[in-house]
């Protein structure tokens, strides 16, 4: 191709022959069977076959020109054809000859009407491509042909008996067939070839991370946490302590950690991350605790303060927010090694934060962060122990697939104490009755909050935080009404949910941002605007922003979307305060990409395969990963050879596996 096609080709990240090859279709249209005239419904997109009767041309003025075609169908009904422009078109149809035509027909009574339609040679499936400025249709599925005709016939990419076991067609047939099908049934098997490839090769890339058979000189030598149990103000519950303990005897080992541990909001994750953070510390070795958000991390700076400061364990908080003055002291008590807990977000990755002697490191929410940002904090440690917090809780069987790289232990239970939220699903008709409760609720000097999906007014006529502050401003006149969001800066935000933890703010409107790390045992009532807009899992976490002491707590969530699939989605989250039901019941609801999407996983893009819709796919594809890696764990053998190329590429944006 030439400079200006190459430009456009790379607007479309598309750089080599390859990338050209694995530029899939967005979707395709059936095309594979005509429909009658008398059947089509105003506005349908269809095919149909029609004989030309009768052509005619009609000038204007500026060089418009109308083209005009009268045709019958096998029924002998009347459409009327219309091109404008495309004397082409217009030329190469004959009075007389029959054809297939596809496009829009408007029905005005018993006039049937098409504009600017394709004719098409044969019935089929026509693919349709994402496209740049310049770059037509036709053009790029010529390059394509040429690049497809490139792939040698004999090429494998999967050893022979997958192929066999799965009757999957051969590499070369499943590229032609997912740009070229003649069929729904030729893409469906091409698909399904291309799918298992792909996700073979991230469950075996997920799988040589996890075991990754490195070295470590920071492991626990004696691990005693009994001072620091008799200090803690409450007992950990069975299921933190089998917790702990599966991470001690990890960390015990000349190998590192790589453990995730989840539970449910308010299950007690964060103890968890403290006692191993006291266990690290006391034996003079280095830990960081990554968060995704300031404000998260300034909640873990002040609960490992409060708990570890006792113990003369130095705590540091590092974050974006901090002034230049502040951040270079900092930078040099850590590269001096005189905090031993070091808090902070991905301002941790910078190149300037050189740690001493780092042995653990911890993130929380971790799915919120890439594989190559995580790696990158990885590199600040010589052969670092890892543990991963995440309080967006899945079923094992998810877990296994979306975390093939880490260990997984689960805590099951809420601290004694913790109150159940109640949950109720209502229209925007009993709004009033909501804001009548909650003006209750904040009589007894408790607090509330108000989610909503948009910072601003926008297209879509959903609640947003200004709007919506200044109307609860005029129902709670006598109380203070706060505002925040995602978009103001980390000092504003940390100025606003310092004063509503103080009781300074009565109702605090916001969007997702306060979704995790904020707790304010005095907040018992939270109002969802829009519920629909929000997947159950952040419905839950969300919900998650009360009932966080002994207060009866509350949870409303406000739709007029009635449709069957958002009912039962809020009657799920009405119906338990489970974490891992509410995520099983999603995922029965609409597969696991609710969940996590399908850039989720450490920001990978997946060329043709969807966590959602391939689910089952993928559980597969991680067991016969397994067999492959017990046999050849290094992917030298000959029929290997390709998956292990294609394992390195898959990977190659994000880490090296192999």
């Amino acid at each position: 191709v030439g400079k200006a096609r190459k430009e456009q080709y790379e607007r479309l990240k598309i750089f080599s022959v390859k990338d050209l090859i694995f530029h899939f279709p967005k979707r395709y249209e059936d095309c594979t069977r005509a429909k009658s005239l008398k059947c089509v419904e105003d506005g349908e997109k269809v095919v149909v076959v029609a004989q030309v009767l009768e052509k005619r041309a009609i000038n204007f003025f500026k060089r418009k020109n109308i083209f005009k075609i009268l045709a019958k169908d096998e029924e002998n009904t009347k459409l009327e054809i219309t091109y404008f422009n495309n004397i082409y078109i217009y030329n190469s149809l004959k009075v007389g000859k029959t054809y297939i035509f596809y496009g829009i027909v408007n029905v005005y009574g018993l006039v049937f009407k098409m504009t600017n339609l394709l004719i098409l040679k044969n019935f089929g499936v026509i693919a349709k491509y994402s496209l740049t400025k310049g770059l037509g249709e036709n053009i790029l599925k010529n390059n394509i042909k040429q690049a497809v005709s490139l792939i040698k016939k004999d090429y494998n990419s999967l050893p022979k008996h997958l192929e066999k076991k799965y009757k999957l067609i051969d590499f070369k047939t499943a590229i032609i067939l997912i740009h070229f099908p003649q069929n729904v049934a030729q893409y469906k098997i091409a698909r399904k070839r291309l799918v298992f490839e792909e996700l073979l090769c991230w469950q075996i890339g997920l799988l040589k991370l996890k075991k990754n058979e490195q070295k470590t000189l920071h492991f626990l030598k004696t691990a005693n946490m009994e001072p620091f149990l008799k200090e803690l103000p409450f007992n950990l519950t069975e299921s933190q302590k089998k917790v702990v303990l599966e991470c001690v005897a990890d960390c015990k080992r000349t190998t590192p950690m790589n453990r995730l541990v989840q539970g449910d909001v308010g299950s007690g994750k964060t103890v968890v991350a403290v006692v191993l953070a006291y266990l690290f510390a006391a034996e003079n070795m280095g830990v960081a605790l990554m968060a995704p958000t300031d404000i998260l991390a300034r909640q873990h700076y002040k609960t490992f303060s409060y708990f570890l400061e006792k113990f003369k364990i130095k705590v540091g908080l590092f974050v974006g927010g901090l002034k230049e003055k502040e951040k270079k002291l900092i930078l040099e008590r850590i590269k001096n090694g005189e905090i031993d807990v070091v808090i902070g977000t991905h301002s941790l990755f910078y190149d300037r934060v050189v740690f001493k002697n780092l042995s653990l490191i911890i993130t929380d929410e971790q799915h919120r962060f890439g594989v190559k940002q995580r790696e990158k904090f990885l590199n600040k440690g010589d052969a670092a122990h890892v543990l991963v917090m995440s309080a967006t809780p899945i079923p094992r069987t998810l877990a296994l697939i979306f975390y093939g790289d880490l260990d997984i232990s689960t805590i099951n239970e809420l601290p004694p104490g913790r109150v159940l939220v109640k949950t109720f699903f209502v229209t925007e008709k009993q709004r009033l009755k909501v804001l009548k409760f909650v003006e209750e609720h904040i009589k007894k000097k408790h607090q509330a909050y108000f989610v909503c999906p948009a910072v601003e007014k926008g297209q879509r006529l959903v609640a947003n935080v200004f709007d919506y502050a200044k109307m609860l401003e005029r129902v709670f006149s006598k109380y203070c009404v706060g505002v925040i969001h995602g978009k103001m800066e980390a000092k504003e935000k940390n100025s606003i949910m310092e004063k509503f933890s103080k009781g300074e703010i009565d109702v605090l409107v916001a969007t997702t941002v306060i979704e995790v790390g904020v707790d304010v045992s005095n907040a018992c009532v939270i109002v969802i605007e829009n519920a629909e807009m929000f997947g159950l899992a952040q419905l839950h976490q969300l919900r998650g922003r009360v009932g966080r002491s002994s207060l009866e707590s509350f949870c409303f969530l406000i739709s007029n979307d009635l449709s069957k699939e958002n009912v039962s989605r809020m009657r799920a989250l009405c119906e338990t305060n489970d974490g891992f039901e509410v995520a099983r019941k999603d995922f029965s609801l609409r597969g696991p990409g609710d969940l996590f999407g399908q850039e989720q996983h450490g920001k990978i893009k997946f060329k043709i395969a969807n966590l959602k819709r391939d689910f089952n796919c993928a559980k597969v594809c991680r067991k016969e990963a397994e067999q492959i890696l017990l046999k050849d764990y290094e992917l030298n053998s000959s029929e290997n050879s390709s998956i292990k190329r294609n394992v390195n590429e898959f990977f190659s944006q994000e880490v090296n596996v192999l």
